[in-house]
């Protein structure tokens, strides 16, 4: 994964009130914390988000003044209603020491069981590895038009990466394909549902309540 450098400023004065006036004039407020310092309290042009998050990478380089800062895309406050990135926190990195974080799962092709009737279904959007900043793939790209119906892919199906540890269970379910479940729960062809009688048949007589 690449670092992607962006210019940041220091702000001094915090709260709700300033951190709203940032977001007004186009900015983002976020935090930069770890490694045992300070934590440092930057703005962000929303343009510089943007291009970052185009991206697709995690890994970032904070210029401020003439001194840069490796550092990793932690988390991301966004308003629910309107998608606009509230609040951004980073985490120092050094670029020797193994970090955790979340990869995206992405997948291409059309699994081969949906021509069968199925589902293909998404389980999990990302999986967890430790690496190197380095190291860190920038996704996980998955082939699933071999796919048949009951098919799954799974954590410890994924392709090693030199350097990178899959730190979820192996036997942890990524993506599937199944029957849908108004299919599946049908009886088949000769089979009585539960509570029916076959053609000719007399329906079994309930039974007599206990006194």
């Amino acid at each position: 994964m690449e670092f992607i450098q962006i210019e940041v400023s220091q702000r001094d004065a915090l709260g709700t009130a300033n951190a709203n006036r940032i977001r007004r004039e186009g900015n983002i407020p976020a935090v930069l914390y770890g490694m045992q310092k300070r934590n440092l309290s930057l703005t962000i042009a929303q343009t510089e988000v943007d291009r970052f998050l185009r991206t697709g990478s995690h890994l970032v380089e904070l210029r401020l003044g003439d001194q840069v800062r490796p550092a990793i895309l932690r988390e991301m406050q966004v308003d629910a209603t309107t998608d606009e990135i509230l609040h951004i926190d980073f985490n120092r990195v050094d670029q020797d020491v193994e970090v955790e974080t979340d990869i995206p799962v992405n997948f291409k092709g059309h699994a081969a069981g949906e021509r069968e009737g199925g589902v293909f279904q998404t389980l999990e959007n990302t999986v967890s590895v430790r690496a190197r900043p380095g190291d860190l793939p920038s996704e996980y790209l998955i082939d699933i038009s071999e796919m048949a119906l009951g098919d799954s892919v799974t954590v410890g199906s994924l392709e090693e990466r030199p350097g990178v540890t899959l730190t979820q269970l192996p036997e942890t379910v990524i993506a599937q394909v199944t029957m849908p479940k108004a299919v599946a729960e049908e009886p088949a062809e000769g089979e009585v549902a539960e509570g029916e009688a076959a053609e000719g048949e007399a329906a079994p007589a309930e039974e007599p309540a206990a006194e």
